[in-house]
């Protein structure tokens, strides 16, 4: 019998000592790793994206286009966004990044890390 989804979390929530949530807790961390790099590496150059997951949460929902990828096995993996005109205008209203994105600039460029860049 295979168990499904429902059983699985019928038995954690009714059943399932320390040692059984330990292994889950591990089990979902290592799947979250692997999909978070999937989509990474499914990122190419041209791809409309969407900005999420910054500490500087101004940046966050801000979209684009990659104009570049960057893949060393040395340094973090990182995307050139170029900020589309919605966005262009919500950095240039916010008084933090009004100095960085002069007002009437057309383009702007963003460099993100990888795992800080979301297809649309």
């Amino acid at each position: 019998m295979t168990a499904t989804f429902f059983d699985v979390v019928r038995y954690t929530a009714d059943q399932a000592g320390l040692d059984d949530l330990d292994r889950f807790s591990d089990a979902a961390q290592q799947a979250r790793a692997r999909i978070a790099q999937e989509r990474m590496d499914s990122l190419t150059e041209g791809q409309e994206v969407r900005l999420d997951r910054f500490q500087d949460k101004q940046l966050n929902g801000l979209t684009g286009t990659i104009h570049s990828i960057t893949r060393t096995p040395t340094l973090r993996p990182d995307a050139v966004v170029l900020i589309d005109r919605e966005s262009l205008w919500m950095l240039q209203s916010h008084r933090m990044y009004a100095s960085r994105v002069p007002q009437g600039a057309t383009t702007y460029s963003l460099t993100a890390p990888l795992a800080c860049v979301f297809p649309r």
